[in-house]
């Protein structure tokens, strides 16, 4: 079982000195990360950094623009860390137009990303989960782009105010899921609180997506204390509900 944190959730620490998020990464008990950008740092300096605090990269967060203007780089990065997995984070889902031509440009990266051996993902926050004509944005990426595959935030699709396990497990089935985020939504209300402390049935989204076979991805937004503390009780909860041995 390999749990890994979405950087973004150390932004702050990142920023001012990258190798100590990756050291407080390993600290809290991950294996791996997933990014959410370089900070300047080459593939090469990345392995270096990854290998010293024994983590492995597997996945990236890269935006639309970024995959227009840089996707020969963002697949040098991919096989140089010796991840397979590039996700997309966004799509405004402003109009069904946009929503098509989003998705049918993912594809068109999803196929070139093929032949490198790399899958495309999409990851949605909660604007994916507005109807046009009765019908999801999320579901409307997903029929035009049927070679990427999903990485479910499962906090945005229950902010949304859609039933994770729901939404997922026809997904599962027809195994689009690349990979799950795991994030945390309170029992009441909207807050992000930390794993295990909120209503998301992780036990049945694992019996979905067994761990054994799909990456978990822990991100965390909001923190009632430090940072580092945050992103260890989250790992911890987690933990205890996919391996409760």
């Amino acid at each position: 079982m390999n749990i890994s944190l979405q950087l973004w959730s150390l932004k702050e620490e990142a920023e001012a000195d990258f190798a100590h998020a990756l050291e407080l990464t390993a600290q809290a008990g991950y294996q791996g990360v997933e990014f959410a950008g370089y900070y300047g740092n080459s593939p090469e300096r990345l392995k270096e950094l990854l290998a010293k605090y024994g983590l492995e990269a597997v996945s990236t967060h890269v935006g639309l623009p970024r995959l227009r203007e840089a996707f020969d780089e963002e697949v040098r990065y991919a096989k140089t860390l010796g991840y397979q997995m590039i996700v997309c984070p966004w799509s405004d889902c402003a109009s069904v137009v946009g929503i098509v031509e989003d998705a049918r440009f993912l594809e068109s990266c999803a196929q070139k990303a093929a032949n490198e051996g790399i899958c495309i993902g999409y990851h949605n926050h909660n604007q994916e989960f507005k109807r046009f004509g009765g019908t999801f944005a999320m579901d409307m990426l997903l029929e035009n782009m049927p070679s990427v595959r999903f990485e479910p935030d499962v906090f945005w699709i229950a902010y949304a105010g859609v039933d994770p396990v729901q939404y997922i497990a026809p997904l599962a089935a027809a195994r689009r899921i690349c990979a799950v985020h795991a994030k945390e939504i309170a029992k009441e209300g909207t807050k992000n609180v930390y794993i295990g402390q909120g209503r998301i049935d992780f036990a049945r989204i694992a019996a979905l997506c067994p761990p054994s076979q799909y990456p978990y991805i822990v991100e965390q937004e909001e923190f009632s204390g430090g940072h580092f503390d945050g992103v260890a009780q989250s790992y911890q909860g987690l933990k205890k509900i996919l391996d409760p041995r």
